[in-house]
């Protein structure tokens, strides 16, 4: 899976605005659908159920997925995986740090009923495993949609190892969404449809500089526009 690094990383974020741009429809479909998602299973669960995570991430895992390769269609010079292959990544690596999400907001909620002192250590335990867990997915769910040719074990290997040698970039990502949820649930839910695209378009800006850091081989890059006649 890994090879040297020919070039410089820059061409990527370059081109990323523009198939951000591109892939508007898919990023919207994505927003929309966890918005709805969410609304969904606070009004059916409440709030403060555990399984809200997991039924949002659920349902949009389906348009992430196909969000994801059209960004990378016009990114790179090459289709991208499969969609069945892009699906699983993206249900893996959102669904493994919300249900890990879920567990904390459970043991949490037994904590304060039932004032028993391991729950809270158990309740912050799991908040730190969703953290690595989405740490590691912000690398491995782009790269893996990309490098169909690798398993998902030595993707998850690989993906780690990267987002340890060079955090800022998977942090900043979350950082950002984290935010956005934050401001969504406490003062306009109108921002919840941010989330998931910001993420999705932040998570594809870091996987890959800390990627071919960590010697990812890069897919090819479709040659620059020559800027037309008459064009400065």
């Amino acid at each position: 899976m890994t090879a040297p690094v020919r070039g410089s990383i820059d061409p990527v974020l370059l081109r990323l605005p523009g198939a951000a741009w591109r892939a508007l429809a898919p990023l919207g479909v994505t927003g929309v659908t966890g918005l709805a998602a969410w609304a969904f299973a606070t009004a059916l669960l409440g709030p403060g159920s555990p399984l809200v995570p997991v039924l949002v991430v659920g349902a949009s895992a389906f348009p992430a997925a196909w969000a994801l390769g059209s960004m990378h269609d016009r990114i790179f010079d090459r289709p991208p995986a499969r969609y069945g292959r892009r699906l699983t990544l993206m249900l893996l690596g959102a669904g493994m740090p919300a249900v890990a999400v879920a567990w904390s907001m459970l043991t949490a909620a037994v904590a304060e009923a039932a004032a028993v002192p391991l729950f809270p250590v158990l309740a912050v335990a799991a908040t730190l495993v969703a953290v690595l867990c989405a740490i590691v997915a912000v690398v491995a769910v782009p790269v893996g949609a990309m490098r169909d040719d690798v398993s998902l074990r030595t993707l998850v290997t690989v993906s780690a190892v990267a987002a340890l040698r060079r955090p800022a970039g998977p942090l900043a990502a979350l950082a950002a969404s984290s935010a956005l949820t934050w401001l969504g649930l406490t003062w306009f839910g109108g921002l919840l449809l941010f989330v998931a695209p910001v993420l999705m378009v932040l998570a594809v800006a870091a996987a890959w500089p800390a990627a071919t850091a960590s010697g990812v081989a890069l897919p090819p890059l479709p040659p620059a526009r020559r800027p037309a006649r008459g064009e400065s």
